[in-house]
């Protein structure tokens, strides 16, 4: 089982699970400074194949980027979810 070198752990924020700093596992990442008082998710990943996660394929994960403008959307179930998300989280 390899590491997936290009998914990292990383810091967490007030209604923000990727807040900007991240934790390589593997050696020869950036070199975070964890302060006092921060949270992170020292997420570990592995893979029996070549250790790297490609973005070509299908997404199971999303998240809502707090810093995205507005965008307007053309399906009615897509505007539903929006505001489901909005109004709930």
């Amino acid at each position: 089982v390899k590491s997936i070198r290009n998914l990292n752990g990383h810091s967490i924020a007030p209604y923000r699970i990727h807040a900007g700093k991240t934790v390589p596992i593997v050696r020869g990442g950036e070199a975070t400074r964890m302060e006092e008082n921060e949270f992170y998710a020292i997420e570990t990943f592995g893979s029996t194949g070549r250790g790297v996660v490609h973005d070509d394929h299908d997404c199971s994960h999303y998240m809502k980027s707090f810093d995205a403008g507005f965008v307007p959307l053309r399906l009615q179930s897509s505007k539903s979810l929006l505001n489901t998300i909005n109004k709930n989280f």
